[in-house]
């Protein structure tokens, strides 16, 4: 499946952009055509930082008030997405990456994202980790360590006593 999406993305895809590319330069005009790509760019990267910023407000809101802003985080996806087809050169990819950066298409298939991000992580294909913020301080929420101990190298260097003030010849030793 994998492969079969790759190759969709690396040779179909811009195969056919590139067949529609020839088709309009055929109908208005080569500069014309140049035109309207790198316009829909700029229109873009507009619209995904209006849309974006739109969306970390809302993200922000939603964290203050101490809830999960799980659907502004599918809606900064697909914001991205979009931004990123529109930037991409080509009339298919922007009227795709124009679709995503519209809220009631955000909201058609946000759903959709979801249901498959649940399915993902309840298979083990996936997992989520929240970054909070407690009482025990800012970070990600004590879980397995992968095997051996774990260091923390700006809290635990062990002192150099030298009591000439010379640098030590070798790199301090870390403590547990």
């Amino acid at each position: 499946m994998l492969v079969f999406a790759l190759f969709l993305l690396l040779i179909v895809v811009p195969i056919v952009e590139l067949a529609v590319l020839i088709q309009v330069a055929g109908v208005i005009g080569v500069l014309p055509t140049v035109g309207l790509v790198v316009a829909s760019s700029l229109i873009g990267f507009w619209l995904m930082k209006a849309e974006g910023l739109g969306v970390l407000r809302r993200m922000q809101a939603q964290v203050a008030e101490g809830q999960m802003p799980a659907t502004e985080v599918v809606d900064g996806v697909l914001v991205l997405l979009g931004g990123l087809l529109m930037v991409l050169p080509g009339f298919i990819s922007s009227i795709v990456g124009l679709l995503l950066l519209l809220p009631p298409v955000r909201a058609l298939l946000r759903p959709v994202v979801l249901a498959r991000a649940r399915r993902r992580i309840d298979r083990g294909q996936a997992r989520f980790v929240a970054f909070t913020t407690s009482s025990a301080g800012a970070g990600f929420p004590p879980g397995p360590t992968f095997g051996g101990p774990v260091y923390d190298a700006d809290a635990h260097l062990a002192p150099r006593d030298d009591p000439a003030g010379r640098p030590p010849s070798s790199p301090p030793e870390l403590r547990p």
